[in-house]
């Protein structure tokens, strides 16, 4: 008997039905080493030497793995293929003792029979330069995180902490917020013509007065508005027609970058929600048929190809389903537009085109149903034609005033058969074209009726996952494993906050930021942080030693700790109110909920808090147990009293605002 080690129960669940009872498939729950919690664990004098520990939790997992081992011939390392999945699986060998004449590295893109089977005929050994680069990324994170956070602990606030980069896709979130904060918005009008041709209406834009063209219709001169007025229930004679075709290229299929983007936009989800949706899509679905088999390939990639056998069985779906003439001559290539994107996986697509979404809805949540048709139809459309989209532009003229009606139907459906939304629009479109399509250069029409409508200009929108999401890839910040845990871990840093779709910037994450960007530019800056991850891709390509990298980030992060130390004031400050229960003076200092009041007199209890929320005032009251004043404090769930005596007296009392 063999032994397969997977990271997930839920993968080992489906690995076991589809490779028999001759192996013992067992699942690690995640990682199970690391470096320590309570210490840094990392030997910077002697070549950046690393100390793991087990993770807190984790020896039941360990024991049962290695009463595992005992029972079998070879193990095979079947965790996922990138950098964290090779991680796992080098940390279970070394713990396990594996020889590397017993270590088996399996990896696959896809949890099916096919698949599976085949990596199980050809195994590999473990990737050491993979190995490495993650290694190397731990270790940076360590330093960033171990070195750099008691800065901000002993200078702005206890219990904050600094990323890599989480800093400076915090910093994406700042400088929006300001753009946002500084915008002086402007007024402007747009001007609908309601048309009429042989007792048939069309609506056009005003686009041009005496020469002057608006940009996007917008009209910011009100005196204009006057003129165009007086036009109304003239006639307007047609001056230009013109017609164009064009081919709608399909979108490529999904990468994880694009798949957050499209699941945020149609159904809100958060990155988190999405990958984690996914995951379930790739580690396994009980079908009705009994079967269970992973239904998307795997989730974390950067790549837009596809494999041949993938593109046949889905040119041969298309045949079958909608006819050969929704087929290109070959099938579609796609090249993927980001520069630092590794292509190690293929994009996402469904593992078994013939899984119609409808067909197995039964057998989904709504969520996961909603992802795999994502994915499922993205995935199909990909590889159909395009379509052909036909375009009339008409232009009217009066009196040096111009309006313009444009319409687009679709001649050539292609790939937007899929569409049932630009279907239906296509279908009221279509009596607009009509009307314009009859129309003649020279033709005079009634313009009956005019409407202004008043807006303001808008400043750029907050980010949301999916827009974050975009310019973390454009830029080249992080990885597509990382993009939804860089978002979750600033809302769990309080330095940002979700409100329905939107990240929202708390005054904290401001705060430090600035200090960042005074004391330590590398952390945030876009380009050093993208040059890192080419840095981690060198290493991983065996082009560059871990040991290289760390010297040269951790010289030059050095200087800026040892210089921070000494310039770094405490952003505390005493205010000129007084305490109103012994009458010290009051010190601001920053905390993660907000800015906190708090007495210079180190007997007085008085605390009062200004928060996103609103101000939190405490009450006079003592400790119950043993007597003593208790204090307003702001935790993971809220506001609550506290006994100053804490930790020796563990009383706590729920805070009521206004009692």
């Amino acid at each position: 008997m063999d032994l397969v080690v997977v990271e997930s129960p839920t993968k080992a669940k489906t690995i076991k039905k589809i490779i028999g009872k001759n192996f013992l498939v067992v699942s690690t729950m995640g990682h199970i080493r690391d470096l320590p919690q309570r210490y840094f664990g990392i030997d910077l004098k002697n070549n950046f030497k690393p100390t793991y520990v087990l993770i807190p939790g984790k020896k039941k997992t360990i024991k049962q793995l290695k009463d595992a081992y005992k029972k079998c011939n070879f193990v095979f390392l079947a965790t996922d293929g990138d950098r964290e999945g090779e991680g796992i699986a080098w940390h279970v060998k070394e713990i396990l003792k594996i020889s590397d004449e017993k270590a088996k590295r399996t990896v696959f893109h896809e949890i099916t029979e096919d698949a599976i089977k085949q990596a199980f005929s050809n195994p590999q050994s473990l990737n050491k330069a993979l190995v490495e680069a993650y290694v190397a990324r731990r270790l940076l994170d360590r330093i960033v995180g171990y070195k750099l956070s008691p800065v901000l602990w002993r200078k702005v606030a206890k219990g904050l902490s600094a990323g890599r980069v989480q800093s400076a896709a915090l910093k994406l979130i700042v400088e929006r917020e300001r753009e946002i904060r500084n915008f002086k918005p402007r007024k402007y009008w747009k001007i609908a013509g309601f048309f009429l041709s042989q007792s048939k209406k069309f609506q056009a834009e005003a686009v041009e007065y005496r020469g002057e063209k608006f940009k996007e219709g917008k009209i910011f001169d009100e005196e204009i508005l006057k003129k165009i007025k007086e036009i109304e229930k003239q006639e307007f004679e047609v001056i230009e027609k013109t017609n164009s075709q064009k081919k709608n290229n399909p979108s490529p299929p999904f990468t994880t970058s694009t798949l957050q983007q499209q699941a945020n936009s149609l159904f809100s989800y958060s990155s988190k929600k999405t990958m984690t949706i996914a995951q379930q899509l790739y580690e396994g679905i009980d079908l009705p048929d009994g079967k269970r088999i992973g239904l998307i390939t795997y989730m974390r990639t950067d790549s837009v190809k596809i494999a041949p056998v993938a593109q046949n069985y889905a040119r041969k779906f298309i045949k079958e389903k909608f006819g050969e003439q929704f087929l290109p001559k070959r099938p579609p290539q796609y090249k993927t537009k980001s520069r630092l994107a590794q292509e190690a996986h293929e994009a996402i697509r469904p593992t078994n085109v013939f899984l119609v979404p409808e067909k197995i809805k039964e057998s989904l949540t709504k969520e996961q149903f909603n992802i795999y048709s994502l994915i499922w139809k993205r995935f199909v459309a990909s590889q159909m034609k395009p379509a052909v989209m036909k375009t009339i532009t008409i232009k009217l003229s009066r009196e040096t005033c111009i309006f313009q009606a444009t319409k687009t139907i679709i001649k050539e459906k292609g790939y937007l058969l899929l569409s049932e939304g630009r279907l239906k629009e296509d279908e009221k479109n279509r009596e607009v074209f009509k009307i314009l399509e009859n129309l003649k250069k020279g033709d005079k029409v009634l313009l009956e009726k005019i409407e202004i409508s008043q807006h303001l200009t808008q400043p750029p929108p907050h980010y949301t996952d999916a827009s974050l999401v975009k310019i973390l890839e454009e830029k080249g910040i992080g990885r597509p494993s990382t993009y939804a845990s860089i978002i979750d871990t600033l809302i769990r840093r309080s330095y940002i906050y979700r409100n329905k779709r939107q990240l929202l910037l708390k005054e904290i994450g401001e705060v430090v930021i600035d200090l960042l960007e005074n004391f330590f530019p590398l952390i945030t800056d876009y380009n050093f942080t993208a040059k890192v991850e080419e840095k981690l891709d060198l290493i991983a390509s065996s082009k560059a030693t871990s040991n290289q990298v760390l010297k040269e980030f951790y010289d030059n992060f050095k200087k800026l700790l040892e210089n921070a130390e000494k310039k770094i004031k405490p952003l505390t400050k005493v205010l000129v109110e007084k305490c109103p229960w012994c009458g010290a003076n009051l010190i601001e200092k920053m905390t993660k909920n907000g800015k906190l009041h708090v007495c210079s007199n180190s007997g007085c209890p008085y605390r009062l808090y200004l928060t996103d929320k609103g101000v939190l005032e405490p009450e006079k009251m003592f400790c119950p147990k043993c007597g003593s004043p208790m204090i307003l404090v702001v935790g993971r769930r809220g506001p609550f009293y506290l006994c100053q005596k804490y930790p020796r007296c563990k009383t706590t009392k729920s805070y009521e605002k206004g009692s």
